[in-house]
């Protein structure tokens, strides 16, 4: 048996360098020719890549991002027609967990792995993403970080810019006006106590010479700090003590949330009892401020964005009410600040995309969010007209929290910075 089958292969016909030489070129062909295809279908598909923090400490200011991101994916499951051209697009969700190193990661990830075409983030935790995207020529719009917290870490300078990183977002300057405006409602001595988080946020904010201090002290108040202290303290003691000394009235600074309560707790404990408490981010999250209990009632903040802004979708038609309403609906949870800013970048990425004329082209991508100009739910994005090179600010309001029947709701208190988005109620002391 073994005998027959060897002369079988004997006798097969032997394969002659000119057949190889056929047979290789074919096969080459063909390779060549799928490579062709699949460049073509990748030619006809956008990648927007989404970074955020959808775990971790940071992970309020992401709550929203699968509603949004539901939301967007069904808008565009027929693609965009751009320049007579149709495109299937494909959102790439990536969660940083709250860590600048994992956010880097990701981004290198969606840049070199997955050849994203347009990149949105949010900078809360710092701009490594945008960075990444700088470096790598891939145009990227980024939100949810005072402009100056993104553009001098990434080495930038407002009169000059970058070549493909865009944010938009307030500034520093922008509500530390909102804080006087609200200030100035009541009569105080003036007295101001700083308390700032040695992170990058708070370092922007309480920056001495470009943070929110110059702009206090221009506005009259007396300002007056202990130090910064490092993110996830549970002691501020120091702080408080020296204040009563001083006889501060009005205390603000930069805290995440579980920080501040710990301050509102250690400021009963040793009596001490301002007129007016207006911290950054803490009271952003309804979570935050219900935590907070009956102490919270009449506490201040900033308002990037609520349910009273009389502004709409240009993805959507959504006005912002409507654009709540339908979120908690669908998911069950009280609405927050971020909901509309978030939605705001993806009307911008969109818009980004359908005015380059060529969104696989990464240049006319960020040519056309250099100059744009769009209404969205949070008011108009001017990136051509901004505070800086590749800037556009955004709305920013004055807000005082009241706690009725044990639920927590902010109300717009002061509109000097944006006098088309109408007062709710009057400010009032603690």
């Amino acid at each position: 048996m073994k005998h027959h089958n060897k002369e079988k292969l004997q006798n097969l016909p032997k394969v002659g360098r000119r057949y190889f030489l056929k047979s290789a070129a074919a096969l080459a062909v063909a390779a060549s020719m799928l490579s062709s295809l699949e460049a073509m279908a990748s030619s006809d598909v956008i990648k927007i890549g989404y970074v955020s923090p959808q775990s971790g400490p940071f992970s309020p200011f992401a709550e929203a991002d699968d509603y949004i991101i539901d939301q967007v994916r069904g808008l565009l499951a027929d693609g965009l027609t751009i320049s007579g051209k149709h495109y299937d697009v494909e959102i790439l969700v990536r969660d940083d967990q709250s860590s600048p190193d994992r956010a880097s990661n990701q981004a290198a990830d969606l840049i070199n792995g997955e050849e994203v075409d347009l990149m949105l983030s949010q900078v809360a935790i710092g701009p490594n993403v945008p960075q990444q995207c700088e470096l790598n020529g891939v145009p990227s719009i980024s939100t949810m970080g005072p402009w100056e917290a993104w553009m001098f870490p990434m080495g930038g300078k407002p009169d000059v810019g970058f070549q493909s990183a865009f944010h938009f977002f307030w500034g520093v300057a922008d509500i530390a006006e909102v804080y006087t405006g609200l200030w100035n409602a009541i009569p105080t001595n003036k007295k101001v106590g700083m308390v700032w988080s040695n992170d990058v946020p708070g370092m922007a904010l309480g920056n001495a010479e470009h943070g929110m201090p110059p702009v206090f002290k221009a506005a009259g108040f007396e300002l007056h700090e202990v130090g910064n202290f490092p993110v996830g303290a549970d002691d501020f003691t120091a702080h408080i003590q020296a204040f009563k000394e001083d006889g501060v009235e009005v205390v603000t600074g930069l805290f995440n949330p579980p920080e501040w309560a710990t301050f509102v707790a250690q400021s009963a404990q040793m009596g001490f009892k301002p007129k007016v408490m207006t911290p950054a981010k803490a009271l952003l999250f309804p979570s935050g401020v219900a935590a907070l209990g009956q102490s919270a009632d009449r506490m201040s903040t900033e308002i990037w964005w609520s349910p009273a802004y009389p502004f709409n979708s240009s993805l959507t038609g959504q006005s912002a009410a409507e654009l709540v309403a339908d979120y908690q609906a669908k998911t069950g949870r009280t609405w927050t600040q971020p909901i509309g800013v978030v939605h705001a970048l993806f009307e911008a990425g969109v818009q980004a995309l359908k005015l380059s004329g060529n969104p696989k082209d990464p240049e006319a991508v960020a040519n056309a969010i250099r100059n744009m100009q769009l209404d969205t739910v949070i008011g108009k994005l001017d990136f051509g007209h901004g505070p800086a090179k590749n800037v556009s600010s955004m709305r920013v309001v004055g807000g005082q929290w009241r706690i009725e029947d044990g639920k927590p709701e902010i109300f717009i208190t002061d509109n000097k910075t944006a006098p088309e988005i109408a007062i709710e109620r009057p400010f009032e002391a603690l």
